[in-house]
């Protein structure tokens, strides 16, 4: 047992700091009010730093083109779907966007049988059903009545898209891990993260903006901890748990984070209301437990099936 606790509790440990880190960009750029433009700025450039830090430190790694541009591809998709889902954070519950964008292993694993040549037993198109039917569920806002409460939001749409997007981009990843190491894989990715995301916001006002809003110490700690402290432990512990772990059971647990987040989310709801402004009625709630089980359902059948 004392050796499946050296992967299980970083395994879980991992989908928790990232549901802290899901939070905080709520409540960065709902509450605390930073300009989207700056964010993505912000967000872009620490990837972009922690690329620069790995090729410095490592050196530049001797590969095939093909394994860089798809690396660098994967990052540059990748800044895509972030900046959707960030633009829908801004605007939507986040225990409504978790669901639909935690949904990407699924269009990962379809992906594969269009382009890969894998196959998909049964298992797996009851995964795709759950996860699809739990996005579409979360989606509805039971406060509309008759059947404006059944009403796709435009945002869902976009969130889908990321999901797709970020699904595109793990299989360019896959491709670059075959000549690539970790580090230099991640490096790659950082940097075409940041030349989707954050290059095309390095002109004014953005810059001034993000500075103007980090001179106030309160949005400089929650800014740093979000986007800089939290994701490095994420994956800290993600890496920690893949290398003595079984890889399809690791990201079955990282695939619980919309769970994290619903069950986080009520309980700020209950002791800090104003801390995200997240409503806990009691149907809407119900249903955003329903449509999340179903999300993670899908998400673990997919990951260890």
């Amino acid at each position: 047992m004392s050796g499946n606790l050296e992967w299980i509790l970083p395994a879980l440990a991992s989908p928790i700091v990232y549901t802290m880190v899901t939070i905080g960009d709520k409540r960065v750029l709902s509450i605390l009010k930073l300009n989207l433009g700056s964010f993505y700025l912000f967000v872009g450039s620490i990837q972009l730093l922690i690329s620069l830090i790995i090729l410095a430190v490592l050196g530049w790694q001797s590969a095939p083109f093909s394994s860089i541009a798809a690396s660098y591809g994967s990052g540059f998709l990748w800044g895509f779907g972030l900046m959707l889902m960030f633009f829908v954070l801004q605007r939507e519950e986040v225990s409504r966007v978790t669901p639909v964008w935690q949904s990407s292993p699924v269009f990962v694993a379809l992906l594969a049988v269009l382009f890969l040549d894998e196959s998909l037993a049964w298992h797996g198109w009851l995964a795709v059903f759950l996860v699809v039917s739990g996005a579409v569920a979360v989606s509805v806002n039971l406060d509309r009545g008759g059947l404006d409460a059944f009403r796709v939001r435009p945002t869902f749409f976009m969130l889908i898209t990321g999901a797709v997007v970020i699904g595109v981009a793990q299989l360019l990843l896959k491709v670059g891990s075959d000549d690539l190491d970790v580090w230099h894989n991640m490096a790659f990715r950082g940097a075409g993260l940041f030349t989707f995301m954050a290059a095309p916001w390095m002109r004014p006002p953005y810059p001034a903006r993000l500075l103007a809003w980090l001179r106030t110490p309160s949005n400089a700690v929650s800014l740093v901890l979000t986007e800089g402290v939290g994701p490095f432990l994420g994956n800290m512990f993600l890496l920690a748990a893949i290398a003595v772990g079984p890889v399809s059971l690791v990201s079955a647990l990282f695939g619980t984070r919309p769970i994290w987040v619903l069950g986080m989310t009520l309980l700020l709801g209950l002791v800090a209301k104003q801390f995200i402004s997240e409503r806990i009625a009691g149907r809407d709630l119900a249903l955003k437990a329903v449509a999340t089980s179903a999300v993670v359902a899908g998400v673990v059948i997919i990951s260890v099936g």
